[in-house]
């Protein structure tokens, strides 16, 4: 039964990569140039966009055995900040089918911007903030930049990588302590589990039928007057660990 799984599993991947292409084709051929012919209508289009890739890869997920349950939604009418766990490669897709109306900006890294098929030209027409780990003083001016000028929210993985274990991992808080000094907004909190079985896509040619995700959204959380932003992040990651655990079914005190 296992080799079928895996069998499955793989075909799954290979619709993966096909709709990948098909999505980057049609991004280039009709989403680009619709965006060009009506730059007011841009959020709407490319938002239209992502929610359809989104559907797409996850509707592919589940033809490969994952399962995944979404409870929630992120407002994105007006700014804000989304702070999610990191897991998977899917995280990004399952948030996108949550947010309402538009799909939110996020934070991604230089090298995801040239030659990923429907992914680099959508990082470019969504207008998401680019930032190189190398390069801190310059990615930090990026996120400075982006929380002045976002309308429908920026999404960050605070933990900065996809997590082995799924576990919660410690916060790299500068990057949101700038944007709440530049610009205090209200938080919105995700929490994604059972998606780390496939946080590599080489884990996804195998393990695809191990992915049981379920994502929740908390908030919104106000930031504090006072400007102490690092307790403030520090107790929103108290609260997703938390809820991970109730989601997981257990018990016991942060840590």
């Amino acid at each position: 039964m296992r080799i079928l799984a895996q069998a499955r599993s793989l075909l799954a991947i290979s619709g993966h990569v096909a709709w990948l292409i098909v999505g980057d084709i049609w991004e280039r051929l009709v989403v680009w140039p619709a965006i060009r012919l009506r730059p007011a209508q841009r959020d709407p289009i490319i938002s239209w966009y992502m929610k359809g890739m989104s559907r797409g890869m996850l509707a592919i997920t589940r033809a490969g055995g994952g399962r995944a349950v979404r409870i929630g939604v992120i407002p994105t009418g007006q700014p804000a900040y989304i702070v999610m766990n990191h897991q998977s490669l899917l995280d990004i897709p399952t948030s996108v089918l949550m947010m309402e109306p538009y799909v939110a900006r996020f934070i991604a890294r230089e090298r995801y911007g040239r030659f990923v098929p429907a992914v680099s030209l959508c990082m470019r027409l969504l207008g998401a903030p680019v930032i190189d780990p190398e390069n801190r003083k310059g990615s930090l001016r990026a996120l400075r930049e982006a929380a002045t000028v976002q309308p429908h929210g920026i999404l960050v993985f605070p933990e900065g990588h996809r997590t082995r274990d799924g576990e919660i991992q410690p916060f790299h808080t500068s990057g949101l302590e700038i944007m709440l000094r530049e610009r205090p907004l209200p938080v919105y909190v995700v929490v994604t589990d059972g998606f780390w079985t496939c946080r590599r896509f080489v884990d996804f040619l195998w393990n695809m039928d191990r992915i049981r995700g379920r994502t929740e959204v908390l908030g919104p959380f106000t930031p504090p007057a006072d400007g102490d932003f690092r307790t403030f992040l520090e107790g929103l990651r108290q609260e997703m660990i938390a809820r991970l655990r109730q989601m997981r079914g257990g018990a016991g005190v942060a840590a």
